[in-house]
């Protein structure tokens, strides 16, 4: 790629601006513009172009659209973790029993028992991959392919094109998270980010700036250390491991000293609880007479002993690398690779978090006030749960008794800011794009980043071809207000049902229907059994439930599967099934997650109630304590939102983005139908994406919506009936 200068294309886009204004650039962006042409700043290489979304199914999507729809070719990359990608059969085992796939790899390269690395070069050189290759633009998952198909790594070959790749596909964790960015070496260094599906990005951001840490987890830490200074003897003057490395003994005592200080502290009768959540106590700092610098010098972890413990990680990292390398460099020479005994890569993982949050926790930190310290005792799921009992007896370090509570030390971030300031200071350029961005109120306060455009688009779909209704009352009359105190009430209940069901029959194809927690749908279909109601919802449409938490990754596209199959038919018809489904799932869950239902798989969205996060969680809670402290533009130079804004706009995002999931291109069409009271007051209306707010018809009573929405329907197949007919007349056509 020939060297880019910022000069050169300021100067294209200001010189076209002079006859016609380009397209997507306003006024301002030609101010931002000038400005860069004034400073004359120049780009003194390439900048490689980060894009990042919310899981690698949806990066999936996003290589889909590149090959399909786009002439544009350039080098790319795509980087998962070695779970997704390791084809070594050992590694693959590990996984399935638990055990870290990335200690496994690495004990694997040490030993050189790991062909596919050896020969991860094939892959890069592939001629598939080359320019105008069959898969010069790829995938994951054609990646793995073609690892199994030559005996070569996945991982590393991924890891080694993302060095040269232009642009380069990641789940955006892999941005975020301070931690993972390093692992996988991305350099934000005046390159360019995008972050797609950006509706959850305060949320990740504050995520990814957090850290918690079990008991078992810290002992485990501690339990390593242990092993590593008690294999040690002499041998020559120098302290050696029985497998014949050196051990940096007082820099794995420190460690171990820290692990199992936090440890203790975690497991201590003593501790008191303020906040409790049916079995799980929580207690939170800084409190009124104690601040989080009061709590880490109980610790002993003052200042000057953070500095050691950070000196002896760094020095075992170090130590670690240089070994490494060493190995690496015998491999190569033929010499016989000396056995190094290290900390997993999970220990290691541990000690840096903690090192980092500390830093920010420390008194004095610019982010001091931005974290909230607390520890967490919760009933352990391994009483209940078969499987993780069996398989702590294989892999525990420690007692084989399953102990009552799980205890965890928490550090979280309030401040999304942390994380995304740091990413902003960094790269040359951030984009924020999702379909439901909406509302967009907090996004620069939240994540402490002036941004020099936004825009709010319209749908490219034809307002003719769907239909947003509000619907206020049922079919008996009952208001359909889906709050804490109506939810219980039959009459709710039976209105709800009987709304559902008389959907459910005029609706052809699929439907989706999103209510606030899976307390409420279960509430609601235990009463529907009774009621008859849901037996006549399945007259019409094959019902499908998402489980809680969306299950197991293997359950959920088990169910997804099934909902498609349902519906699948011959690609030469565009009639409606004489029995379509609908899948029952609730807002923030995977269905409502950018997953795409075009076409027949969604014809209708109905939304249930408003979405608002648990009122008493102990997270919400404090996140809304923290906005109010920094909502008075008289005390703080950094204005946020008020805990009640802040807390209104997570739900109507969850909205927003359970709506996208029907019409997704163009000649798409469906009907996106509020059974929500609320929803017929203007500021309600108004928090909605815009291409459904300047659209929204409300209706008080049932029956005329039910009126308008069957004219629809009748309308819009009519439509595909006469499409399907010229597709028909021009097949035939073309055979003559």
């Amino acid at each position: 790629m020939a060297l880019i200068r910022r000069a050169e294309t300021v100067d294209y886009i200001i010189d076209l601006a002079r006859t016609r204004m380009p397209d997507g650039v306003s006024l301002d962006d030609l101010s931002v513009l000038s400005g860069f042409k004034d400073q004359g700043e120049e780009a003194s290489h390439a900048p490689r172009i980060y894009f990042g979304t919310r899981t690698h199914k949806q990066v999936s999507q996003l290589i889909d659209e590149l090959r399909r729809k786009t002439p544009y070719r350039l080098r790319t990359a795509v980087l998962g973790s070695r779970a997704q990608t390791c084809i070594h059969g050992r590694a693959k085992k590990a996984a399935a029993s638990g055990e870290s796939v990335d200690d496994m790899c690495r004990t694997l390269r040490e030993d050189d028992n790991c062909g596919p690395f050896r020969a991860y070069r094939k892959i890069i050189g592939h001629k598939k991959l080359a320019r105008r290759g069959e898969l010069e633009i790829w995938d994951l998952e054609d990646l793995v392919t073609l690892g199994r198909k030559n005996m070569a790594c996945p991982y590393f070959a991924s890891r080694d094109m993302a060095g040269t790749a232009e642009l380069v596909f990641c789940p955006y964790n892999y941005i975020l998270d301070p931690a993972v960015r390093k692992a996988a070496g991305i350099n934000l260094d005046h390159n360019v980010v995008i972050l797609d599906e950006a509706h959850n990005i305060e949320n990740a951001a504050r995520d990814a700036g957090s850290f918690e840490v079990t008991d078992s987890q810290l002992s485990v830490l501690a339990f390593e250390c242990a092993k590593l200074i008690g294999d040690q003897h002499v041998h020559d003057g120098e302290l050696l491991t029985t497998g014949g490395g050196v051990i940096l003994l007082e820099e794995h005592r420190v460690l171990r000293t820290f692990a199992e200080t936090l440890s203790n502290w975690l497991q201590r009768d003593s501790n008191t609880y303020e906040y409790r959540d049916f079995e799980t106590e929580t207690s939170v700092w800084p409190k009124p007479d104690c601040p989080v610098s009061l709590v880490l010098q109980r610790l002993a972890l003052t200042p000057e002993v953070v500095a050691r413990i950070k000196s002896a990680f760094s020095k075992i990292d170090e130590q670690n690398s240089s070994a490494r390398s060493q190995a690496s460099q015998n491999k190569s020479m033929g010499l016989p690779a000396e056995e190094q005994q290290q900390l997993s890569a999970g220990a290691l993982r541990i000690v840096e978090s903690l090192l980092r949050v500390l830093d920010h926790v420390a008194n004095g930190s610019k982010y001091a006030s931005d974290f909230r310290m607390a520890i967490i005792r919760s009933p352990n799921p391994e009483l209940r749960d078969q499987a993780a009992a069996k398989k702590r007896k294989r892999y525990s370090v420690g007692p084989q008794q399953i102990p009552p509570f799980v205890n965890t030390l928490a550090f979280w971030c309030m401040n999304p800011g942390v994380v995304f300031n740091e990413i902003a200071q960094q790269s040359r350029s951030i984009v924020l794009t999702s379909g439901t961005l909406s509302p967009l109120d907090s996004y620069a306060s939240e994540l402490q980043v002036d941004f020099a455009s936004t825009l709010e688009a319209n749908h490219v779909i034809d307002p003719a071809r769907f239909l947003a209704l509000s619907i206020e009352c049922g079919p008996s009359g009952s208001p359909l207000e889906a709050k804490y105190r109506t939810t219980d009430q039959l009459s709710f209940q039976d209105d709800m049902g009987e709304a559902i069901a008389s959907i459910a029959a005029r609706c052809p194809d699929g439907m989706l229907v999103f209510a606030p927690s899976y307390a409420l749908l279960n509430k609601l279909l235990a009463r529907w059994e009774v009621t008859g109601h849901l037996a006549e919802i399945n007259v019409h449409k094959e019902v499908f439930i998402e489980p809680q938490g969306g299950g197991s990754k293997d359950q959920f596209d088990k169910l997804l599967a099934a909902y498609r199959d349902h519906l699948q038919r011959s690609s030469d018809t565009l009639q409606p099934l004489q029995r379509g489904a609908l899948m029952f799932a609730v807002y923030r869950g995977k269905v409502s997650e950018g997953i795409d239902f075009s076409d027949y798989y969604c014809r209708t969205v109905v939304n249930i109630g408003i979405p608002y996060p648990a009122f008493k969680d102990v997270k919400v809670v404090l996140k809304r304590e923290y906005n109010d402290a920094y909502s008075n533009p008289s005390v703080h130079e950094r204005v946020l939102l008020n805990g009640s804004k802040w807390y209104d706009i997570q739900a109507f995002r969850a909205i927003n983005q359970a709506l996208g999931r029907c019409l997704r291109h163009k000649n798409d069409w469906g009907a996106i139908i509020m059974l929500e009271a609320r929803f017929t007051h203007p500021r309600n209306i108004d928090r909605l994406s815009k291409w459904v707010r300047s659209h929204m018809r409300v209706f008080h009573g049932f029956n005329a919506a039910r009126q308008q929405l069957e004219s629809f329907y009748n309308e819009r197949i009519q439509d595909d009936a006469a499409l399907g007919t010229l597709i028909d007349d021009a097949v035939i056509t073309l055979e003559e």
